[in-house]
């Protein structure tokens, strides 16, 4: 069975455009801005994990050459499309968190943005991304976690439970935004991703950007 976005390929941006109301590009860029703060060195590499059509990987085009930037996905259909929009990204690979096909202490960045809940094995990817970071390495984290049960988050809930997929069947036959809502519904809360994380890393940061943590940034270093 294909990945559940490879249908939805060429138009994934824009309805997350339309589900966000274009929030997700914000919350990119705060991302990218924290891993810069101070700068980034000249010959630091950079891989975005899952990192589907490069939107991610594409903000650090401003900010270091090219040629340092890598993405990796294991939707060809999804890189294809971030190929097209982003022909000055170049070095994409297919490929899953859980086995990257980089040497130790490669990379001084690593970012994953909204693609952990769909790991088959969360912690062997942890594990991973400490081993191609370098000592010290930065780590963004963009994602979704289940909405708190407090009354002032009830109309998240119920855009998450009706919204999500209404979205969906207006541009495919919304698989992948069934999915999307189920899986983040059923996935870990911050904390205890922080938790998961520890083995490797020191988080930093940890900011809820929207609905009381729906989607959470994390920073951290690599131990």
């Amino acid at each position: 069975m294909k990945p559940p976005f490879s249908e939805i390929a060429d138009r994934y941006n824009l309805i997350n455009d339309c589900m966000s109301l274009g929030l997700h590009r914000r919350w990119k860029r705060c991302l990218v801005e924290a891993l810069s703060t101070n700068g980034l060195k000249t010959d630091g590499k950079i891989l975005d994990v899952a990192s589907g059509t490069g939107d991610v990987a594409s903000l650090f085009l401003t900010k270091t050459p090219a040629s340092n930037i890598f993405a990796i996905d294991p939707c060809k259909e999804m890189m294809n499309e971030g190929k097209r929009k982003y022909p000055r990204l170049t070095q994409w690979y297919e490929g899953e968190a859980e086995a990257l096909p980089f040497p130790e202490n490669y990379f001084s960045i690593l970012t994953c943005t909204f693609g952990i809940r769909n790991f088959k094995d969360r912690k062997l990817a942890f594990k991973e991304f400490s081993r191609t970071l370098v000592s010290g390495g930065k780590l963004g984290i963009l994602e979704i976690h289940p909405i708190p049960h407090k009354w002032q988050f009830i109309p998240f809930q119920l855009f998450w439970k009706y919204g999500v997929p209404f979205w969906g069947r207006l541009f495919s036959r919304g698989r992948a935004y069934h999915y999307l809502r189920d899986t983040a519904a059923q996935f870990i809360s911050p904390e205890v991703m922080i938790e998961e994380l520890q083995p490797y890393f020191d988080v930093q940061q940890k900011k809820a950007l929207i609905a009381g943590g729906l989607v959470t940034l994390l920073i951290a270093n690599k131990r």
